[in-house]
């Protein structure tokens, strides 16, 4: 039963039938990896992280660069499943994990099973797709957005809002810009999407996914 409600709590999984669920447990795998330990079953399998945590991780000029921090219910694998060339992370376990294994030909069948899972997983490739473009940007971006970014991620914020406590005149100041560099660096972060500004008011898209992208993952 847990396994059940773990994979129908899963967003790929989410509004799929229940029979197609249940067949989807009777297919899969449960495999465990202990903390440290590098999974290498993304391209062969999606994974769905049962317990625990893992990190992925980018190849880096001088050390791997962390991208995400994944815990129960999330899935990786998804692109590789379909395509090989796509596995270019490394994913580690950061915790004894438990992990549910699904192959591609079991992801196949679900698909022509339930056509909300095929839904699913098309909007959750569309979504780590728009990811991996901010974290992009994020990285070739200049000094003066990531110094915004760094500032915005030290201050206090209620469901995604941060009030600026400074002018702008002053903040360019805290921040050793000149204002216009300020006005481009906040210029950059609406225009990729990853907040809006009215005022001293500033509403981040998604503020888990701005502090993955500029401050790192929170353990």
């Amino acid at each position: 039963m847990e396994i059940l409600s773990k994979i129908a709590s899963a967003r790929l999984f989410r509004n799929v039938n229940g029979d197609v669920i249940a067949a989807a447990a009777n297919a899969c795998e449960a495999r465990s990896f202990q903390k440290g330990e590098q999974i290498g079953c993304a391209g062969e399998y999606l994974c769905l992280i049962l317990s625990g945590s893992v990190l992925v991780s980018g190849a880096g000029k001088n050390a791997p660069v962390e991208l995400n921090r994944l815990r129960v219910g999330d899935c990786f694998g998804v692109a590789s499943l379909f395509g090989s060339r796509c596995g270019i992370t490394a994913v580690t376990a950061c915790e004894k994990s438990v992990l549910l294994l699904f192959s591609q030909k079991t992801v196949e069948e679900l698909m022509r099973a339930d056509f909300t899972f095929a839904r699913n997983y098309i909007c959750f490739l569309t979504d780590r797709i728009g990811f991996l473009n901010r974290k992009i940007a994020a990285f070739t971006a200049g000094s003066a957005e990531r110094k915004l970014a760094r500032y915005l991620l030290s201050l206090p914020a209620e469901n995604g809002e941060i009030k600026l406590p400074v002018s702008m005149v002053r903040l360019a100041a805290l921040l050793d810009l000149g204002r216009a560099s300020l006005y481009r660096a906040f210029a950059f972060l609406e225009e990729s999407g990853q907040l809006t500004r009215e005022g001293k008011t500033v509403r981040l898209t998604s503020a888990e996914e701005f502090q993955k992208i500029y401050g790192g993952t929170k353990s």
